[in-house]
């Protein structure tokens, strides 16, 4: 498997679904005009067709509640560090001429506070990466995700980008450092999977979040979605935001048909559908590529590594 080539799909067709918050709830499946369609055929763990990513920027200090809002819930958070700024406060200024003072948590705390989330990468010192040449972009990438694996011990695979600043070029630079999913900040505003993830653009900011969560719940298909939601937890000192953001958590907790997942992991899992070999008789998936699950019947099934399978 080439984990740079994140272009979802190509080889099956997948037609994604396209659904504005106002019609979840509307939603019908797309059918394949020739033989089984693999929106129809895949099932996330369990049998599950729904995800929820939730991505936060930066790792101040703020992160520390809400990550402890997810664990309450048995929520997965992806959060996107600067390691160049751990333990540090920084002035950030803003349009009208006044500073934000950002402060970031300490390296010695990640273990702690982000012990059930994912710790990712968000460029060493934050710089927007249009601005900046090639060199200094795999630079930023580069020691970013070495320092956080130092730090922490863990693999780092994700990324957001800083400023949400990306395009093709640049996204196959991050690729090529090993990131194998990258967010950026334009929201969609539907619950499509992904087309690249390497440009992965997320379903709606946290500020926009709390009426999605009863109609993704409400979401009836069989094809597999993603609720993405992304933000800043510095923003959430706002009492009103907080709120909301506590109640758009227990509002879609504890669903028995939404994985609740890191990017990183819904990406090793998107790729290795990618690889699984469709035909009209059924599934096979390749020696070496992970558990898939497919749907079976009424039910699903686990497709080990190597196993083949029917509709």
């Amino acid at each position: 498997m080439n984990i740079n080539d994140t272009t979802l799909w190509s080889r099956t067709g997948f037609r994604s679904l396209v659904v504005p918050c106002a019609l979840l709830c509307a939603a019908t499946a797309v059918l394949s005009a020739c033989g089984p369609s693999p929106e129809h055929i895949f099932t996330y763990p369990g049998g599950k067709t729904k995800a929820l990513v939730l991505s936060y920027d930066d790792g101040p200090i703020e992160d520390i509640r809400l990550a402890q809002l997810f664990d309450q819930h048995g929520l997965v958070g992806t959060f996107n560090l600067n390691s160049g700024y751990l333990g540090q406060t920084r002035a950030w200024p803003q349009p009208d001429g006044d500073s934000v003072y950002q402060q970031y948590l300490s390296a010695d705390s990640l273990l702690t506070v982000y012990a059930r989330h994912e710790i990712a990468a968000h460029g060493t010192y934050h710089k927007n990466f249009k601005e900046i040449s090639n060199a200094e972009i795999l630079e930023e990438v580069k020691t970013d995700a070495a320092a956080l694996e130092r730090m922490t011990g863990r693999g780092v695979r994700s990324l957001a980008y800083p400023f949400g600043s990306s395009n093709a070029h640049i996204a196959k630079l991050v690729g090529s450092q090993g990131i194998t999913s990258a967010r950026t900040v334009s929201d969609t505003r539907n619950v499509n999977l992904p087309k690249n993830l390497l440009l992965w653009h997320p379903t709606i900011h946290d500020s926009k979040c709390l009426p999605y969560a009863e109609s993704y719940k409400a979401l009836q298909t069989h094809e597999l979605t993603v609720l993405y939601v992304w933000g800043h937890a510095w923003e959430l000192k706002d009492p009103v935001r907080w709120k909301n953001m506590q109640q758009f958590c227990a509002q879609i907790a504890q669903q028995d048909n939404i994985w609740y997942v890191s990017q990183g992991e819904l990406a090793d899992y998107l790729l290795r559908l990618k690889n699984a070999e469709i035909t009209k008789q059924g599934m096979r998936n390749p020696e070496g590529n992970g558990n898939i699950w497919i749907r079976q019947g009424e039910g699903a099934r686990v497709l080990e590594a190597g196993e083949f399978g029917n509709f």
